[in-house]
């Protein structure tokens, strides 16, 4: 489940907080209408701790209050919603919370060249070993512990002794 706080300005909604979560298996298994509403009580109790009393609208697809006057076991979500005495449910089509958040670039605002802020790179390693010092060489390994779940990783810095049996690598 999925949820999207957002606020209402003169451009429309925008986004504050998103909520993602699962139910949990007994509402899972609940009628469509019946997770509809664990979800709506779902998104209204994380919102509150920013709402803060402030009047809250929750859009849902779902008739919620119909389905709190005829359902049974839904104590808990009705201690939910209806503690918000400033929540107001409104019932409509079903909205992608992506739809929030892609902002298109308006005339208003200040569009820059994002290649100008990405850092060029710098080539201080050269490909030519530096004359008379030494020649090293290090080998990396990871791998994964199933009975400890535990990542050991180890690492070894070897000195090349002659140069007559190595091969450049280009």
């Amino acid at each position: 489940m999925t949820e999207v706080l957002t606020q209402k300005t003169s451009a429309g909604h925008k986004p504050i907080a998103y909520y993602s979560g699962l139910l949990d298996p007994v509402m899972k298994g609940q009628y469509p209408c019946g997770e509809a509403l664990a979800t709506a009580a779902f998104a209204v109790q994380k919102s509150t701790t920013i709402v803060m009393g402030s009047s809250l609208t929750l859009y849902v697809q779902h008739a919620v209050f119909a389905i709190l006057q005829r359902g049974k076991r839904t104590l808990t979500t009705q201690k939910v919603i209806l503690s918000l005495p400033s929540l107001q449910v409104v019932r409509c089509q079903p909205v992608n919370p992506v739809t929030f958040f892609a902002h298109p670039v308006t005339d208003d605002e200040q569009v820059h060249d994002c290649a100008n802020y990405v850092p060029e790179e710098e080539s201080k390693v050269g490909e030519d070993p530096i004359p008379g010092s030494m020649l090293l060489f290090v080998d990396g390994s990871s791998f994964m512990d199933q009975e400890t779940v535990i990542r050991p990783s180890g690492a070894a810095v070897v000195r090349a002794e002659q140069k007559d049996h190595l091969i450049p690598y280009r």
